[in-house]
């Protein structure tokens, strides 16, 4: 028992050591001490294989029954509709069955879904999703909508909307208009129009870092966590603008950052022009790795209520994530 814990603790020194010290200071800050451990051993871990049923091309009878007769082994994960975990056999594995490259599943990390899912969509719904590349989110919720309604997807990367139409077209989705440009925009030409928004917003991407893939830990610094602040608050602004008043917006990001968190729903909950309030995350679909989300940064206490908001920490299901929903009241 002594040399597994001292053998952890030599791998959580290890990371400490590869991770920008300020990163590892504001970790500290963010996480309790469980947590924070959590964190750091998931950046040097395999990520899970997780995938969702399409139901735009099958049924998860149809899906297991391949999965299983190909002698792979999956549990389904409780507050995630649709999604299961692979317990026993590999991504490659996986992807060589027909229900994966036929489109009836979908490989993507269950805090990612939990977005989606919390948009709780009923067929023919008016729905935005505001940076939709590289189509991910796109697809679910086309899903959800059973190709019903009226479906924009919006990003500003043309590149990427290519990726976007394929995936889209992969997965049998047919109601989805792709606009390309700002989001931010869209608070002006498309104000009042849609049901439900999600604005799964650009950010420093805290919840994906990877010591096997360092680019996103090397481009980590502060300052950009400002300047992606300063987007994230604009482009929450023009959800909260597109949406019908009483309609829903979600907010996510795959960051630990407050400055990206429940700093930006603080600042706009406090502009007069905008009427909202973060809503009780759904309870069937919080994650069991969630915590509340924070109450003050830094020695400054937030002004709004954020509680119904909640931080994904990763664990062996999924990865670090932060989601609100919030409702415009006029």
């Amino acid at each position: 028992m002594d040399e597994l814990k001292d053998n952890v603790e030599h791998a959580i020194q290890q990371v400490e050591e590869l991770l920008p010290a300020e990163a590892i200071e504001r970790f500290r800050l963010i996480l309790n001490s469980e947590d924070y451990l959590a964190t750091l051993r998931s950046f040097s871990q395999p990520k899970p294989v997780v995938f969702r049923v399409n139901t735009l091309r099958s049924t998860i009878e149809e899906v297991l029954e391949e999965i299983e007769s190909a002698g792979l082994v999956v549990s389904s994960i409780p507050w995630c509709p649709l999604g299961y975990k692979l317990e026993s056999g590999t991504i490659r594995d996986l992807q060589a069955l027909r229900c994966a490259k036929d489109g009836w599943i979908y490989i993507q990390a269950a805090s990612s879904m939990a977005a989606a899912h919390a948009m709780q969509l009923k067929e023919g719904m008016s729905v935005l999703d505001m940076c939709a590349a590289p189509g991910s989110k796109t697809s679910q919720l086309a899903a959800a909508l059973n190709n019903t309604g009226i479906m924009v997807a919006n990003d500003r990367s043309k590149k990427r909307l290519y990726r976007l139409r394929e995936i889209l077209q992969w997965q049998n989705v047919i109601n989805v208009e792709v606009l390309c440009g700002s989001g931010e925009r869209l608070g002006k030409s498309h104000a009042d129009c849609f049901d439900r928004v999600l604005v799964d917003v650009p950010c420093s991407g805290e919840g994906r870092f990877r010591l096997d893939r360092p680019i996103r830990i090397e481009k980590w610094n502060v300052q950009a966590i400002r300047r992606l602040a300063k987007l994230q608050e604009q482009l929450l602004i023009a959800a909260l603008r597109c949406v019908k008043v009483g309609g829903k917006v979600v907010y996510s990001t795959c960051t630990f950052a407050p400055e990206e968190n429940e700093c930006v729903l603080d600042r706009v909950l406090t502009r007069h022009s905008i009427a909202a309030k973060v809503l009780p995350f759904p309870k069937e679909l919080v994650p069991t790795s969630s915590r509340t989300s924070l109450t003050e940064w830094k020695g400054k206490k937030f002004v709004h209520d954020l509680s119904g908001a909640i931080r994904i920490v990763p664990d062996k299901n999924t990865t670090g994530f932060f989601v609100a929903v919030l409702e415009r009241e006029h």
